[in-house]
């Protein structure tokens, strides 16, 4: 939550927001993702209950708007470090679910959800198409979704530290790998059907 509240602050400040708005980006984006699974499974938001979660992330947007240049510059860093932060978002959203019971598809909704969420609103309130869908280099929803399902599997069948270390990994690798090489986000084919339509 930490790590992607910083990374929130820094993309805001990068597109030029002011002081309050940089860190309430960081503190949509570190919270708003788990807030909306917390919501959506009828439970108590955890960032709510617990008081220690709203200043961490804030002292993380602090340190991420301060160090925005070198967030937001250097790309291998920024993509490495948002891969990270994501990974993580997803195993904490689907042990939530998988705590409550919920089916499986609801597992890898909300762990999706719990890592986008925040994202989504920050692109909403900058007036920007969100990232999740118009990614044009780099897997980021596709990535997340093998984590998510990693993920329930291997904590289902082998141990929770396990899952946890490979889903991590797996969607930091594919963000990172598929950023450097420059390999497009999964696309619908385009035909003649289409283009007959648009026109």
């Amino acid at each position: 939550m930490c790590v992607i509240g910083a990374v929130g602050a820094a993309i805001a400040r990068r597109r030029e927001a002011q002081i309050y708005g940089t860190l309430f980006a960081g503190i949509v984006v570190g919270l708003g993702g788990g807030m909306v699974r917390d919501v959506l499974l009828n439970t108590r938001p955890v960032a709510i209950a617990n008081w220690v979660y709203i200043p961490s992330v804030l002292a993380a947007a602090v340190i991420g708007a301060l160090a925005y240049g070198f967030l937001t510059t250097r790309l291998p860093v920024f993509v490495f470090v948002q891969g990270l932060a994501l990974g993580l978002l997803v195993t904490i959203g689907c042990q939530r679910a998988l705590d409550l019971g919920v089916p499986v598809p609801s597992v890898l909704l909300l762990g999706l959800l719990t890592a986008t969420a925040g994202g989504i609103i920050l692109d909403a309130m900058s007036a920007r198409r969100s990232s999740v869908i118009s990614t044009k280099v780099g897997w980021m929803a596709s990535a997340l979704f093998i984590g998510a399902v990693v993920f329930w599997l291997l904590s289902d069948y082998v141990s929770f530290p396990v899952a946890v270390v490979a889903c991590v990994v797996v969607v930091t690798a594919l963000r990172v790998l598929t950023v450097e090489r420059g390999w497009p986000a999964p696309e619908w084919p385009t035909g003649n059907g289409s283009e007959e339509a648009a026109s």
